[in-house]
């Protein structure tokens, strides 16, 4: 049934009416064959190099082809736009288990072992929302007891559209959700739309971080507003909680000391004219680098409240306030679990995390999913932030060359796994935006783009760089 739907789908788009008393709905068909190789909307790509194309080896199948493998691990990601899909694959005499899932959920195990090769369904999903969605087959490296192997093959996708249903609208950027990149060590405009127009899409915001060796530099308008003036896009204005070095602490200012100071602020964002800014207030909290580091959670936790307040207080409207952690494991607060220095809902409008590609590194798509479900992880605090009615961002993120083996070094595979992520949450009211942490400079992460190489920039990576403009520009 499923191969003859595969031979007229292949030639032409059908369309099916479906009658609901006097509703109907336009549904379109369409077939991602296994030659459909790319990034994209409508393609499949196989990680690695672990995946080999088999001409005339099933007969009667699509174009006469499918693909193979036999690595514990190979990863065959398949992109596509639509509310069903059936994903087809190979039984065969060595076949073995291989994972299915939709958009990174719950997998289902499939046995491909067949007495002779024939096609065979290895996932049908239905009802899913009008949206990017990534389909992924992996190859568990098991078999079962009949088969002496490991092999696992996709052979074609044949995909559902609702045409009555729209995608979710786009931003300045184009896509369906913020999307934009740290302003580089000059706090310039034209970094952000130099970086955003080496990917093909303009940038809707703009991450800025005041200097912290002042109360002046952090409160009062300084190049964090007054350099992006008149840039049409949107500030994320990353602030600590009091100037360093200076004996400032946490207990301190859960006392309210420092209110005066961020009432201050709340007035800037007037007088500058951004007070739609997202304030990413005393970030990186749950690990051990800042002199803000939450090493008392109560003090971290009425520190945040206060200056909430203090800025709520001025500013007219109230700007959107960030809570944001960094990723994996949290070497503070004393539990060493990040939420318990959630500074509660009545103080936080978006829960954000920094999500780098170490510490550790995601070599495998099974490793990148193992480590956004664990505590700290992507997914586990986006499923928190929508918990409890919160937005959710990924205020820094980025492949990882300056970590050695802690990175995931030229990591192209990380930047589809990330991009998956975000198509796969966008439109739904819980994920709000992404920006692309891009720096070269020695001694940092290392995820550099697009910045050319000089005597202060020692970091490239060509290969994700050329999978970030192939992926961002697809509006």
């Amino acid at each position: 049934m499923w191969r003859g739907l595969a031979v007229v789908a292949a030639a032409l788009l059908v369309s099916l009416t479906l009658h609901a008393g006097v509703a109907t709905a336009q549904v379109t068909t369409t077939i991602i064959a296994d030659t459909a190789n790319g990034t994209g909307a409508g393609q499949v790509n196989y990680a690695g190099d672990n995946w080999s194309p088999c001409t005339g080896c099933l007969a009667g199948s699509l174009d006469n082809s499918y693909h193979f493998t036999y690595d514990r691990g190979a990863v065959a990601t398949i992109r596509f736009t639509g509310t069903d899909i059936s994903i087809q694959g190979v039984g065969h005499p060595n076949g073995g288990i291989a994972s299915v899932a939709i958009d990174g959920g719950q997998p289902t195990l499939v046995d491909t072992y067949a007495p002779v090769p024939t096609s065979i369904v290895l996932l049908h999903a239905t009802n899913l929302q009008t949206e990017f969605h990534t389909a992924t087959i992996v190859n568990t490296g098991q078999h079962s007891t009949r088969s002496p192997s490991t092999f696992v093959a996709f052979d074609l996708a044949v995909v559902g559209t609702d045409a009555g249903a729209p995608l979710p609208a786009g931003f300045r950027s184009g896509l369906p959700w913020l999307s934009g990149t740290w302003a580089n060590l000059l706090q310039a405009p034209s970094v952000t739309d130099a970086f955003c127009q080496s990917r093909g899409t303009p940038c809707d915001l703009a991450n800025v971080f005041v200097a912290r060796n002042s109360w002046a530099s952090i409160v009062e308008p300084s190049f964090a507003q007054l350099n992006y003036a008149n840039w049409p896009g949107r500030l994320v204005i990353t602030v600590p909680p009091f100037p360093e070095g200076q004996g400032n602490t946490l207990a301190t200012c859960a006392t309210g000391a420092y209110d005066a100071y961020w009432r201050t602020f709340g007035n800037t964002l007037n007088t500058t004219g951004r007070q739609n800014s997202i304030i990413r207030l005393a970030w990186e909290a749950n690990g051990n680098w800042y002199e803000w580091s939450a090493t008392d959670p109560t003090a971290y936790i009425n520190c945040f409240r206060h200056i909430v307040t203090a800025i709520r207080s001025t500013a007219t409207p109230d700007p959107t306030i960030s809570w944001a952690i960094n990723a994996h494991y949290s070497q503070n607060p004393p539990s060493h679990n990040p939420l318990d220095i959630y500074p509660g809902d009545a103080w936080v409008d978006v829960v954000s995390i920094d999500n780098y590609d170490q510490y550790p590194a995601s070599h495998t798509y099974a490793e990148f999913t193992s480590q956004a479900n664990a505590q700290g992880g992507i997914t586990w605090l986006y499923n928190f932030a929508r918990s409890h009615g919160k937005k959710f961002a990924v205020s820094e993120w980025g492949v990882s060359s300056g970590n050695g083996a802690n990175g995931g070094g030229d990591n192209p595979d990380f930047i589809s796994w990330m991009y998956d992520w975000f198509r796969a949450r966008a439109g739904g009211g819980t994920f709000l935006d992404e920006m692309y942490f891009n720096v070269c400079s020695p001694g940092n992460v290392g995820s550099n783009l697009n910045a050319s190489p000089t005597a202060t920039c020692v970091f490239l990576n060509p290969k994700a760089a050329v999978r970030y403009r192939e992926l961002w520009s697809r509006i």
